[in-house]
């Protein structure tokens, strides 16, 4: 690709306008979203039963994308082609419907519940709540760096900017307003932001679809039309591991109880899975589409994830300027959701006994580590697919809370089977690839996600199926050690009074509607 066609297409004055403007008029959408619940204990930290469908579903969506999505989603389309592009945008909208599922269990379970750290505390104890806790303010903060990474990569390839001040003036747009309305000004501004983004994309499809048509030779040329066998493995993979992440991510959490009812919950789910397929189909295309145009190939030594910025320079300077007001929409979906997060998280974490300010001061404290981070992260990309294992081999046995034949599960029984989720990769790497050394070296997946054998597949398959295996094993275990030495049998008994759907919803409406400061002291 010439330097001409790889140079920055928006000025420094254009870009300054496009980027700041945009960021104001969050800004001024978050103030004002987050008005009616800043002094609301109950609106900021859960805006429990306050969304409806139409609302929820952008909110699906805006936890689900981010800019990231620019680079993951071409990439996977130049590699794995086709099938590949729709695995993963199957993946990533169709654990959407375990919150469908999941969420109505919890609300039987405890209507009053608006996190998976508070039912974990109530459930288990605090042992496995804190471990929980800090894996979900890890994870939380992982995004936080892939986002912002992200970012800073876009500002780099579309401006002659230097990145890391809008970067940095970004997440203090974000804070201002997340910190003054907590997660109600987030789904507020994030679903009007939705709106502005989908706008965006229909209106970037429209002009790429008019800008590049690839002839039938040049597509059979190149191919990724075809269907791929890593494609097809693509959908078991990333569906395992995006759907068992996002149960570490308290932004699916918030959303989930924030609905106005089951029947809400379901069909936002519903209408959110497909809006995340097809925005991610759209982008993923971008991939073989810049292939098939030869803008991007194999041997040009440009990295499959810059496939869909080759596309954009190829085209006008304008539509530089929209994919720049589009990637900062984005990203200020992503981050106001990982901030409202790890609000959550961390007030979670505090057993809800300390002042809501040192909360809020403490996120505005742990951006300055994140940002560091996003500016020197080697490849946050392997850094998620750790992430994404790890949830895989650690989720299912907290899960097994909600079932009630499984009452005599305990914290113990739950913790043994995480680490027997991640002892079992180990385990299957040394069956499969024949030594010590390389089999267990596959719990760190340094061969990266697009592998020629199975050994990855097998890792995200055997994970959770070793954290079953262990959690019963060392139940069964501790049951029998127990009647052998004559003491009572655990069984966990939910003491929560029953009460009707009616009586539920209108206790927590009267709740959320308490005009009371958000301060909560120990």
């Amino acid at each position: 690709m010439s330097e001409s066609s790889s140079s920055p297409k928006v000025s420094s004055p254009v870009a300054n306008a496009l980027i700041y403007v945009t960021l104001v008029c969050f800004l001024a959408l978050g103030i004002v979203a987050g008005w009616r619940s800043h002094r609301n204990a109950g609106l900021f930290l859960k805006a429990i039963r306050s969304q409806s469908v139409l609302a929820l579903t952008l909110n699906f969506l805006a936890v689900n994308i981010g800019s990231g999505i620019f680079f993951s989603l071409p990439q996977v389309g130049t590699i794995a082609g086709i099938t590949g592009v729709f695995a993963y945008a199957f993946a990533s909208g169709a654990p959407l419907f375990i919150f469908a599922v999941l969420g109505p269990l919890f609300r039987k379970h405890n209507s009053k519940q608006w996190s998976m750290t508070a039912f974990i505390m109530e459930r288990y104890g605090r042992p496995l709540h804190l471990v929980y806790s800090l894996i979900c303010t890890l994870f939380v903060g992982m995004y936080m760096v892939s986002e912002l990474t992200t970012i800073y990569s876009v500002y780099g390839l579309l401006t002659p900017l230097h990145p890391l001040v809008p970067m940095i003036i970004l997440c203090v747009v974000t804070t201002i307003y997340t910190a003054f309305g907590g997660v109600f000004a987030s789904l507020m501004t994030d679903a009007i932001q939705c709106v502005l983004i989908l706008v965006l994309i229909i209106v970037a499809v429209v002009v790429v679809s008019v800008s590049v048509r690839p002839s039938k030779e040049d597509i059979d040329r190149v191919g990724l039309v075809k269907p791929t066998k890593m494609g097809g493995e693509l959908f078991v993979i990333l569906t395992l591991a995006i759907g068992f992440s996002n149960m570490y991510h308290q932004g699916f959490w918030q959303r989930t109880f924030a609905s106005r009812n089951d029947r809400d919950l379901r069909w936002a789910t519903f209408f959110g899975f497909w809006l995340v397929f097809i925005v991610a189909t759209l982008v993923g295309m971008s991939g073989p589409l810049a292939a098939w145009a030869g803008t991007w190939s194999p041997d040009s030594g440009v990295p499959g994830s810059s496939a869909f910025f080759t596309l954009i320079a190829s085209m006008a300077g304008w539509v530089s300027g929209l994919t720049l007001v589009l990637s900062t929409s984005l990203s200020c979906c992503a981050i106001d959701t990982c901030q409202t997060a790890m609000f959550a998280s961390l007030y979670d974490m505090a057993e809800q006994k300390v002042n809501i300010w040192v909360v809020r001061a403490t996120v505005v404290v742990l951006n300055v580590p994140i940002i560091f981070l996003a500016m020197r992260a080697p490849d946050i990309l392997q850094v998620y697919l750790l992430a994404d294992l790890l949830a895989c081999a650690t989720i299912l046995p907290v899960l097994f809370g909600l079932v009630k034949r499984l009452n005599f599960v305990h914290w113990t029984d739950a913790l043994v089977g995480c680490f027997g989720g991640i002892i079992a990769v180990g385990v299957f790497g040394q069956a499969y690839l024949g030594n010590v050394h390389d089999g267990w070296r596959l719990l760190l997946l340094d061969g990266g996600l697009y592998v020629e054998d199975e050994r990855v597949l097998g890792a995200f398959c055997v994970a959770p199926l070793g954290s079953v295996v262990f959690t019963f094993f060392f139940a069964g275990l501790r049951r029998l050690v127990t009647r052998l030495l004559g003491r009572q049998q655990y069984l966990y008994t939910n003491n929560i009074a029953e009460s009707s759907d009616e009586d539920r919803e209108t206790t927590l409406e009267k709740e959320c509607a308490s005009e009371k400061p958000p301060v909560t002291s120990s």
